[in-house]
């Protein structure tokens, strides 16, 4: 059996096929789910948010423009979902906190250690900037794929990518992150 294409699937969907759904959320949950968790920072948030992103999908359906591909249009939607989530919430909320579960730890391994202030500084990023590190990094898009799932110039994309990194590498330096390097 041959492996049907997202547009064919989504067609599917359209005309009532659940289990076609059902393929489309198994070949993007752990995605979606990996750049919620990246974004808001909360396991069970992450998990909560990711449930709605398929559920608004699945309702948006009809209105699936076919010229697009079906990842940037739900990718948009992850992504819609995990700002809004950000604006709502209290600002000063989990970085504080993390950082003294960091200090609190016992001696981390460097790796883990390095995985903490990385997602600490991944955090402190505004959600803008942060959503296209996550596309670029943590979902392996290309710049093209990340203008047509934001909605965003390729060359915007470029130049936010870059002051993204530059604000990372700053937070990284003034942490002590290349120290062990």
């Amino acid at each position: 059996m041959t492996k049907k294409d997202d547009n064919e699937l989504v067609y599917e969907v359209i005309h009532g096929s659940i289990s076609s759904f059902e393929v489309l959320v198994d070949r993007y949950q752990k995605t979606i789910f990996n750049m919620m968790f990246r974004m808001v920072g909360d396991y069970e948030t992450a998990k909560d948010l990711t449930q709605d992103v398929f559920v608004k999908a699945f309702e948006k359906m009809g209105g699936f423009n076919f010229k697009f591909r079906f990842f940037s249009w739900i990718y948009r939607i992850a992504v819609n979902e995990a700002i809004n989530w950000n604006r709502k919430r209290p600002t000063t909320e989990s970085i504080d906190r993390t950082e003294s579960w960091l200090v609190d730890k016992e001696v981390p391994d460097r790796i883990e250690e390095k995985s903490n202030l990385l997602h600490l500084e991944l955090r402190k990023l505004e959600a803008d900037y942060r959503v296209l590190v996550l596309l670029k990094y943590y979902c392996n898009m290309t710049y093209e794929e990340i203008a047509e799932t934001t909605h965003i110039p390729v060359k915007k994309v470029r130049s936010r990518l870059f002051i993204a990194r530059e604000q990372l590498r700053k937070g990284l330096i003034a942490k002590g992150f290349f120290e062990y390097d």
